[in-house]
């Protein structure tokens, strides 16, 4: 998925004097707030529009609807079609999307080509029902698509600027479209106890569940039973049991769980492992591109929310959105985060602000609590994206619920400039360790100054700190694993390589993915997983 700025104006309570602003890409996006801050209305607006995505899924219905200009859309799962306004104002709806993308208008070609990076979509409150959409190009801004200077060519728009016929292309906006319509939305208060068939949202629940569990597990198809497996295998290790099996009861009424080798029915184990089995089986059944989940810490203790956050995540293909009352929660898993802040009468959206106080952090996150239930050390890495991918060696090694690990911020706490924020650390735990890359261009070169000078503060705080021999956490990923997740034309990088300079590279928030599919002979022998090994 490539990087989208989302723009909402006069939707509910985001009115145009204040609108939303946010970008999705791959990986975890956090919308975090007290209640009633809005973060839960965003979530659900994917949800409420999924038939305008659908619509705008295609590059040739895009095409269709700049050509008429205006169109007809219903919004799902709204009995009132006004509900959706802002109530601040009268003014239209505005949603608008726009790609980030390095690529230029090519002009040179004959005819010359428009590529569309920028969509809007509008409403009046008058005609709910009725959109107009205009589309925008990089080079040419707003497009004038007006029936004298166009005409539609398939999935191509053809439009006359300065007495020039331009090709207009749509495909990576509809390919946006496609993955927000291929959502999955996950609601508060789930559990999969509920008698009948029927949905909470988008995730099955009673009996419809418990069928189709049934029918993946025993049925013909080989990778349905595999899938089922992944999904106990992914439960048994997070709560830590020896042994679990998930069985449909005869009447296929409830679920029969046995754990270490007792038996429970569904209705007698907590509403947390109930929560994994039909949150997790719902994500796997649906194989959506986006996930949407509101507070996902509900029903968990701190020390499995992490857990569950970064394991439903990889059901997703490309992100997962979620809404959450835990600012330690979303700090430690999310690429991007947003803070909802209600003020008077309006809410303001914003990029979560990038301060490190730890004490306060680690106080959020119940650390305390943490150490009660077994956790004894505290692991400092980079950033976000390697707390997922060393988690994921932790995780092979039964050591992940022991060890809290935590992001350093990339280069704001990385360097030898942040002694006194390091030392902080010393009066909440005493067991700090740190894993950092260490950046080297070449076999036995010296790491970059800015890693050695924190190293050696690290030294002379009294932690076990570790520098990469490689370069970075990415240049342990094996090629095996990297060609399962992202695809057989990729490969792994070579001991010093830098990602951004691999022929094909891909998204850091990918490596946690890649993590997950290794083994852990693949990553022992290595000096990190030596080092996991010493903790």
């Amino acid at each position: 998925m490539k990087k989208t700025q989302i723009t909402i104006k006069n939707y509910r309570c985001f009115d145009d004097a204040h609108p939303a602003r946010i970008e999705i890409d791959n990986g975890i996006i956090s919308f975090t707030g007290p209640n009633n801050s809005g973060k839960s209305s965003l979530l659900k607006m994917f949800r409420e529009f999924r038939n305008i995505w659908q619509e705008l899924s295609t590059p040739a219905l895009i095409v269709l609807f700049a050509a008429s200009k205006r169109i007809s859309f219903s919004t799902e799962f709204i009995n009132d079609p006004l509900e959706i306004f802002s109530d601040s104002n009268s003014r239209a709806i505005s949603i608008e999307f726009e790609i980030e993308t390095n690529e230029s208008d090519n002009l040179n070609l004959d005819p010359p080509h428009l590529f569309s990076n920028k969509l809007r979509i509008s409403a009046e409150r008058n005609q709910p029902s009725i959109w107009k959409l205009e589309l925008f190009s990089k080079t040419k801004g707003l497009l004038s698509l007006d029936e004298n200077r166009m005409q539609q060519a398939g999935d191509i728009l053809l439009i006359t600027i300065g007495g020039n016929i331009h090709q207009v292309f749509t495909e990576e906006l509809a390919s946006i479209f496609s993955s927000l319509h291929k959502s999955l939305y996950i609601g508060p208060f789930r559990n999969a106890i509920n008698v009948g068939a029927t949905n909470y949202y988008d995730i099955q629940i009673g009996e419809g569940f418990i069928n189709t569990w049934n029918s993946w597990k025993t049925g013909h198809i080989k990778f349905q039973n595999l899938a089922i497996s992944k999904i106990t295998e992914d439960i048994r290790h997070i709560f830590g049991f020896n042994s679990l099996e998930i069985t449909a009861s005869t009447q296929l009424k409830t679920l029969q769980i046995n754990i270490n080798n007792k038996s429970y029915k569904l209705t007698e184990v907590g509403s947390g492992l109930a929560q994994f089995i039909v949150v997790f089986g719902s994500a796997l059944i649906n194989d959506p591109d986006i996930i949407l989940i509101d507070e996902p810490e509900l029903n968990l203790h701190p020390s499995l929310q992490i857990d569950f956050t970064t394991t439903l995540a990889k059901y997703a293909r490309e992100a997962t959105l979620m809404a959450t009352h835990s600012i330690g929660l979303a700090r430690s898993v999310s690429e991007h985060i947003y803070s909802f802040q209600r003020s008077n009468n309006h809410v303001l959206v914003s990029p979560f602000e990038k301060t490190f106080g730890y004490s306060e952090f680690l106080g959020e996150m119940s650390f305390s609590s943490y150490r009660e239930m077994g956790f004894d050390k505290l692991l400092l890495v980079e950033g976000t994206t390697d707390v997922k991918t060393i988690q994921q060696f932790l995780r092979k090694q039964n050591k992940d619920h022991r060890i809290v690990v935590l992001p350093l911020g990339g280069d704001s706490l990385s360097t030898g400039n942040a002694e006194h924020e390091l030392a902080e650390l010393k009066r909440l735990s005493t067991n700090i360790a740190v894993l950092v890359d260490s950046e080297k261009t070449i076999q036995n070169g010296a790491p970059a100054k800015k890693r050695q000078d924190f190293f050696e503060v690290c030294i002379k705080l009294g932690f076990k700190v570790h520098m990469t021999e490689r370069r970075a956490t990415e240049n342990y990923l094996t090629d095996a694993a990297v060609k399962e997740v992202i695809g057989d034309k990729y490969r792994a990088l070579n001991t010093f390589e830098r990602l951004e300079d691999a022929p094909l590279g891909w998204k850091k928030a990918e490596n946690w993915r890649i993590a997950n599919s290794m083994s852990w002979e693949d990553i022992a022998e290595t000096d990190v997983g030596k080092f996991i090994e010493s903790l």
